[in-house]
Order: C-alpha cells, then structure tokens, then sequence
C-alpha cells in the first residue's frame, strides 16, 4: 500500500515534469531550497502549509491535489480523458500568460464559444 508522502512526491514530480519546470527554478519560484525541494522529491517528506500552498500556486493546482490527489473543487470525472487532458494543457497555457495575453486569449474564447455550435 503506497502512503501519502509516496503519492505526494509522485504528484509534485508529475506535475514539474508535465509541466517543462525544472527542479531549480521552481525551488526559486517557491522560494526554498534545492536541498529542500530535493527531500519532497525523493525522500518523501511533506513540506509545512505555507509551502505547499506556494508549490500549488506555482503549479496551478490545488494544495488539496498535490496532498491528497484529488480536488472537491471539480467534480469528479473519469481520469485520463481526452477532456481532462485539454482543460489540464489549457490551465498550463493560462498560468503563463501575462495580463495583455490573458485579456486576448479570453476574448479569442468568448468569440469561439459563441461562433461554434455543439455536433
């Protein structure tokens, strides 16, 4: 039976390999140690409340994910759908955009979203 801290650590590294961050910069980002991010990563431990809800931030997920794998935000859906997959890849487009992209981006979706008609 796998424990929380294996399932935590799993997470955190899906998530910074999904992703494209490298272990330096996001110790940075977060403001800890590589040393430190190291220990979350590889020996499983857990880090304080202050600093997960950092690491959820830089991430764009939710300290609930990373700590327990799931997030009472959503609802629940099937894992690994297609759908998953591209509101997962849209959130990662959002959390990179400056103010002036983002402004864009949402105009291009309200223009689609309204333009479009389900099949």
């Amino acid at each position: 039976m796998e424990t929380k801290q294996k399932l935590f650590k799993q997470r955190l590294s899906d998530e910074l390999n999904y992703q494209g961050i490298s272990k330096l910069d996001f110790a940075e980002r977060i403001g800890i140690s590589i040393n430190t991010l190291n220990m979350y990563l590889y020996r499983g431990s857990i880090p304080a409340a202050d600093v997960a809800v950092r690491m959820a931030q830089a991430l764009n997920t939710t300290t609930e994910y990373l700590v327990t794998g799931s997030d009472s935000t959503t609802p629940p859906s099937k894992s690994g759908t297609k759908s998953d997959w591209q509101k997962k890849e849209i959130n990662h487009i959002l959390g990179s955009l400056n103010p002036h992209q983002l402004t864009h981006f949402l105009e291009i979706a309200r223009a689609y979203k309204n333009g479009v008609t389900e099949d």
